[in-house]
């Protein structure tokens, strides 16, 4: 999928359809545990050959987790727009606090981690908080203070926030270079 805008509307739609999916999931059963993720791309480009590239890292390391945690996946939904990449998995034999506590630590570790946004929906269908397994807010990417404040009030613009994500894609893509 090449560069495109997205619209609100699009991006509406989007969120709607994967917590349709999320919805459909939580049907399987309290004993199961949904996950999904998705980008954390500010403005208006969501979608990339670079952004999908950083996205299928994401669904691997996640997908790892799950096994490395026990969990066995049951079924899973990709869904690829000019609004966004998102995947959503209904895992079994998995802790939501211990896959919440890993999913928060790659977000924190992996060299493009910060565009990673995984949730874990709890028993009623709503995303674990970070702060409900010990993890601190979500930080800036410019100013490392919070970043729903920044976000709400808009402290930085969509150029300087696009900015930041394209070094840090370009970063993550060179290293992986040099790891050849």
């Amino acid at each position: 999928m090449e560069h495109q805008e997205a619209d609100l509307t699009q991006v509406l739609a989007f969120r709607e359809e994967k917590a349709a999916i999320q919805r459909d999931f939580m049907a399987g059963g309290s004993e199961k545990t949904v996950a999904s993720l998705g980008m954390n791309v500010p403005g208006p480009v969501k979608t990339d050959p670079l952004l999908s590239e950083a996205f299928q890292e994401g669904v691997l390391f996640l997908e790892q987790m799950f096994k490395e945690l026990g969990g066995k996946v049951i079924r899973k939904k990709v869904i690829e727009q000019s609004a966004g990449y998102a995947a959503v998995w209904l895992i079994e034999g998995v802790d939501k606090y211990n896959l919440k506590k890993d999913s928060v630590r790659i977000e924190m570790a992996h060299p493009i981690g910060r565009l990673f946004d995984a949730d874990v929906m709890d028993e009623f269908g709503e995303p674990l908080s970070r702060s409900a397994v010990g993890a601190a807010r979500r930080t800036c990417f410019l100013c490392g203070k919070d970043a729903k404040i920044c976000g709400r009030s808009r402290t930085h613009s969509i150029k300087e926030l696009r900015q930041n994500v394209e070094e840090m894609l370009a970063q993550w893509k060179a290293g992986k270079k040099d790891e050849m």
